[in-house]
């Protein structure tokens, strides 16, 4: 227990001084906002807008990508990356039936590329890297093409192991890793063209 011989001066000192630090606390966050937002400026940074779609379209079908190479499922994860994408930072209506859309979203898997980064010695691992291309149009129900994007790309390392079970799997992952970051270029296309 603090006894005050003072008549609780020091005790008063103290929450003066509490006071003072957090002011300037307050002001130094102050400050770091304000130099934070003038970096954005200055850096060209701006918020992406919602996804418009040509012709005040409102709904996409987008198709199961095609995919031709010997990655099994990849169709699927990429699918599910841009149906994500639109769907998180979008108010346009994914829809789940082709007939009812006023835009239909095809695109077309070309190639999964491996290539060695770093390789491994007898007790360590190596690094690989995995890039993935695709091609992708927008087009209305009766066929005319509104919008392409051709030989879309995007790569990631991942680590080798010994373990080939556990190789495969990073893999995968950093494919869908990959495949997020390309669904990520479609939508910010998107906003950038319409």
């Amino acid at each position: 227990m603090f006894v005050s011989h003072d008549g609780g001066r020091m005790t008063s000192l103290i929450r003066l001084q509490g006071k003072a630090s957090l002011k300037g606390l307050h002001a130094a966050l102050w400050v770091a906002c304000v130099a934070a937002a003038l970096i954005a400026v200055a850096c060209g940074y701006r918020f992406q807008g919602e996804a418009k779609l040509p012709g005040g379209a409102q709904t996409v079908f987008v198709h199961m990508f095609e995919n031709r190479t010997s990655e099994p499922a990849l169709e699927t994860t990429v699918t599910n990356a841009v149906v994500f994408e639109f769907t998180k930072r979008s108010r346009t209506a994914i829809v789940g039936d082709e007939a009812q859309a006023d835009l239909v979203m095809r695109g077309v898997i070309r190639s999964v590329e491996l290539r060695t980064v770093a390789t491994r010695n007898k007790d360590g691992a190596g690094e690989r890297s995995v890039k993935l291309t695709l091609d992708v149009r927008l087009v209305q129900p009766g066929g005319k093409e509104v919008w392409s994007a051709i030989g879309l790309s995007d790569s990631e390392a991942y680590v080798v192991g010994n373990d080939k079970i556990l190789t495969d799997q990073r893999q995968r992952a950093t494919l869908g890793i990959v495949a997020t970051r390309i669904a990520e270029r479609i939508y910010n296309r998107f906003t950038d063209n319409f």
